[in-house]
This record gives C-alpha cells, sequence and structure tokens, in this order.
C-alpha cells in the first residue's frame, strides 16, 4: 500500500471532521470561553442580540453614618454637574467626667489641630483643596445632631461662626498627605492625616471657659454647649476625599479627632512646665454626624439631555453616578416569548459614551454598578432571581461574577478608553424560558450602603455590600455616562448565547 496516499486521505479526513464540527457551533462573535459551549452530538450553539429601553430616573437618597467613611470636597464635572459634599462630626473627650490634670490659672494653650483620617481620593487630585472649619448652631438641649441617628444626605445643619486659623483656608495638598506633617504634631506620626489648624480663640474656650459652664460633667451636658463641627471645601478643587470617622472597621485607624495642645504648670517643681495633648474623638456610640451632600445638575449635560428628552421613551443615554445619585429604568421586552432553551448565557452589556470634551474621565473614574428588578406590585427592589446570592450573614457573595464592577477597553468609535459592564442574567433567563418565571422590569444604579430584598416576596432585607462589610462604593463616588436602548454607536443591549433543546 502507498503509504503517502494514506496520509494524504487521513488528513483530508481529518479536515472535513473539523468542518462538520465547527459547523455545529454558530456563534458569530462573542467574549465568552468555550466552555460555556456543550460538546455534545448535533447540538447546535446560536447567538442573538435583543433590544432594550432604558430611561433616565431621578436623584436617589441614602444616609451615610458615622461607621463608615464619609465624604468631603467638591467636583464640577460639566456631565453630572457640581457635588459639594460636607461632613458635620461631634468630636468627644474619651470618658465623662472629664477634666484637665491642672486647675485654669495653670493651662495654657499651644494649638488646637483639627485632625481628618484621609482614607483616599476620587477625582483630580493635581489640584489643592481648600477647607474651612465651623462650629454647629443649635438650639436643642440634646443637641442639633443625634448620636443614635442616620441622617440622609439631604439633611442641612445650621452653620455657626468660623473657626478655622485667621480664617483662612487650610490648603490640603494631595501630594503631601502621606508624608509627616508638623502642623501641631506632638508624639504621632502624621501620614494620612489632614491637619486643620483653629483660632486660639476656640481652643482657649475648650481649655477654659467650657469647663467653668460644666459642658465636660456628662455627655448629655457636652451636647448642651458643644454642638460639633462642619467641616466644607472651598470651590475651588475637582476632587472628593473619604474620610473615617471612626475606628469601627479599622481599630488601628484612630486619625480623626480633635487635638488640644497645651502646657500645664507642673505642680511638683516650680517655674516648670509641662507639654500635653487632650484628644477628642468620634465616638461610635455618643456621637453625632451628618455627610451632606449637594448636587447641582443645572448646567450639566445630563440636565440639558433631560430636557431634550421629555417625550422620549428610550434614552439613547443614560447617566448613573454614585449615591445619592442618578439612576436608570430598563425593561427588555420579548423575554417571555422566547420558547424553551438551554440558556448558555445571557447577559446585559452597557458601554461607556466617553467625553470627547474634557479629560475628566481620567479622573472620574467609573461606580460598581449594581442591577436589581423592580416590582411595581410590592413597590421594592429584590435580588435578580437566581443569578444573585447571598452568604449566610445575609451579604451578596457574588458581585464580581455577577458583573458589578467596570472593565477598561478600547472604544472602537473614538479610541479613547472606557468602561463597560456585563451583567449575568443567564439564570434568570432559564428560569424564564424553561419554567415561565417572570419577567421584570430592571433598575441600575450605584449603591453606596443599601439593602434588597431577597425575592419578590421575601422579608429578608440583605445587604448590597460584600460580605467583608465594605460598601460597593464611597457616597457620592463614581460616575459614569452609557450608551441607552436607541444609542447608535454605543448600544445598550441583552446578548444571550443558546441551544435549542435536542429532540
Amino acid at each position: 500500500m502507498n503509504l503517502s496516499f494514506v496520509k494524504k486521505k487521513n488528513v483530508a479526513f481529518f479536515i472535513v471532521i473539523t468542518l462538520a464540527i465547527t459547523a455545529c457551533t454558530k456563534i458569530i462573535t462573542t467574549d465568552i470561553g468555550g466552555s460555556l459551549i456543550p460538546p455534545i452530538d448535533g447540538v447546535n450553539t446560536f447567538e442573538r442580540t435583543m433590544d432594550v429601553v432604558s430611561k433616565n430616573a431621578t436623584d436617589t437618597f441614602t444616609r451615610v453614618s458615622k461607621l463608615y467613611d464619609n465624604t468631603l470636597g467638591f467636583v464640577d464635572d460639566p456631565i453630572f454637574g457640581k457635588t459639594t459634599a460636607i461632613i458635620n462630626v461631634q468630636l468627644k473627650p474619651g470618658a465623662f467626667p472629664f477634666s484637665f490634670p491642672v486647675s485654669q490659672d495653670s493651662l495654657f494653650l499651644d494649638s488646637v489641630v483639627l485632625v481628618l483620617g484621609y482614607k483616599g481620593a476620587w477625582g483630580d487630585t493635581s489640584k489643592d483643596m481648600a477647607l474651612r472649619v465651623y462650629d454647629i448652631l443649635g438650639d436643642d438641649p440634646l443637641g442639633t445632631l443625634k448620636a443614635d441617628s442616620s441622617y440622609y444626605t439631604t439633611y442641612e445643619v445650621p452653620q455657626g461662626q468660623e473657626l478655622t486659623e485667621n480664617n483662612l483656608p487650610r490648603t490640603v495638598r494631595f501630594s503631601k498627605l502621606n508624608d509627616f506633617d508638623s502642623t501641631g504634631a506632638f508624639k504621632e506620626a502624621t501620614a494620612g492625616q489632614i491637619r486643620i489648624r483653629l483660632n486660639s480663640s476656640y481652643g482657649n474656650a475648650l481649655l477654659k471657659t467650657y469647663d467653668t459652664t460644666n459642658a465636660y460633667k456628662s455627655d448629655s451636658l457636652f451636647n448642651v454647649y458643644i454642638k460639633g463641627l462642619q467641616i466644607v471645601p472651598e470651590k475651588t478643587s475637582n476632587a472628593l476625599l473619604k474620610i473615617g470617622l471612626t475606628s469601627f472597621y479599622n481599630a488601628a485607624d484612630t486619625n480623626t479627632k480633635l487635638a488640644i495642645y497645651y502646657r500645664s504648670r507642673n505642680k511638683t517643681i516650680d517655674g516648670k512646665f509641662d507639654t500635653s495633648i487632650a484628644y477628642f474623638r468620634c465616638n461610635t456610640f455618643t456621637s453625632g454626624t451628618a455627610n451632606t451632600i449637594r448636587r447641582d445638575r443645572s448646567a450639566s449635560n445630563y440636565a440639558s439631555f433631560i430636557a431634550a428628552n421629555t417625550t422620549n421613551l428610550n434614552d439613547s443615554i443614560v447617566f448613573v453616578d454614585g449615591n445619592p445619585g442618578i439612576y436608570t429604568r430598563i425593561t427588555i421586552p420579548g423575554l417571555d416569548t422566547i420558547t424553551n432553551k438551554i440558556i448558555h448565557r445571557a447577559e446585559l452589556l452597557l458601554e461607556q459614551v466617553p467625553d470627547l470634551l474634557t479629560t475628566n474621565d481620567q479622573y472620574l473614574k467609573p461606580p460598581a454598578l449594581f442591577l436589581t428588578p423592580y416590582s411595581t406590585d410590592s413597590m421594592r427592589r429584590f435580588a435578580l432571581p437566581n443569578d444573585v446570592t447571598f452568604s449566610s450573614s445575609g451579604s451578596v457573595t457574588n458581585q464580581s461574577d455577577y458583573g458589578c464592577y467596570p472593565i477598561s477597553k478600547t472604544d472602537p468609535v473614538t479610541g479613547k478608553i472606557v468602561y463597560s459592564y456585563s451583567f449575568d442574567m443567564s439564570r434568570y433567563l432559564q428560569g424564564i424560558v424553561t419554567s415561565k418565571d417572570k419577567s421584570y422590569s430592571l433598575v441600575l444604579f450605584a449603591p453606596f450602603n443599601d439593602f434588597i430584598y431577597a425575592s419578590e416576596t421575601a422579608n429578608f432585607l440583605g445587604s448590597i455590600a460584600p460580605a467583608a462589610g465594605s460598601p460597593l462604593n464611597s457616597p457620592a463616588i463614581g460616575r459614569i455616562r452609557l450608551g441607552g436602548g436607541s444609542s447608535i454607536s454605543h448600544k445598550m443591549k441583552f446578548h444571550i448565547i443558546y441551544s435549542d433543546i435536542p429532540r
């Protein structure tokens, strides 16, 4: 037998078989792995996309407690508008009654410094930030801020007199925040601290005046006389800071405090002075706080787009930013008309519409997003059936697999770096086509510390935050402009990889 003929015959047979197998997998283009395509004889795998309907909605609300990082700063974003974030906080002695070690006539102030625990920044950190500090006004004998309350970010705290040293703003230079700062520092490292020196008149009042009013006798009396501090940004920066107020989630983080540096006359050595420091902190149980966040959308791309598209039933661009922020309503018509199939992958695909006029996209990074069904019957948001899972402690466990986090890519239209999301809705769709489960309207938003119901009818509320306890986003941080259901270049769509069921 001619061996060369046998070899040629075997090669030809291999090519024919390969072509036959390849023809069974009729996928035009997909980024998913081949592991989703079952190696079953006679099963053809197909791909299709479905149109979606997207509609911008108004700002949401959220509450920010002292246990989580608060947001501080100012951003002027031509796409989403202006954001001003203010922190209001009570800083107190570690225990009551409190007293300084010697009598008032033996106490002498060196300085008083407000220290803020810096946990990171979002935005353009090449520009300096300027901060001012005020005291808080209030006639309520229990205090303007209640220790047991977590306020909405719309809560406005009455502003008193300015306390910043010489009534001049403190400039924050981001490049120096992790360096040692000698402004009033004593017996501690100062990396990761923002230190704001306050007027001596306020320091002397803390050192001497308030002691005569019995403000340090008890927590309730302290609340009567000392309402707290308000930290306000100047409208000159383009960044938001993350500020940790307590050490609740990080026992080693005790940065935020009011530091009173003073000298006291030594009782035993005549003419000798001792240098000391007293710290007032944000007490987890007794201090009141409020993170006020103001959104001004009036001169933004968002406002002009909404004004021009009030009658449009399917927006070509949708806007989402960190809560408290804008969200989007989404529907996928026709899901309940799909016949029974094997669903290998079903995903909602979203792409960023890049900013071609400014460089803000470089600094104003996108948030983590969350997609939930919304029931008009029960008026509640809940976990997407079969695709969102909870831990035993009640937190969502599969944020990454679900598709909450943005992925960077090169935009084929503009060549810019943009971000995209792919929400895995495979099991949800399988339930609809196989078991005739209900198809829902959807809500897309950028949660802070939000909760959702486990199902449309369940009473169990689960946290969207990861099981570790940190929120998915910090308050007001993150923004993205996405292509909507009627977009031409960055169209939002529902993408399916499926096989017909063999008969």
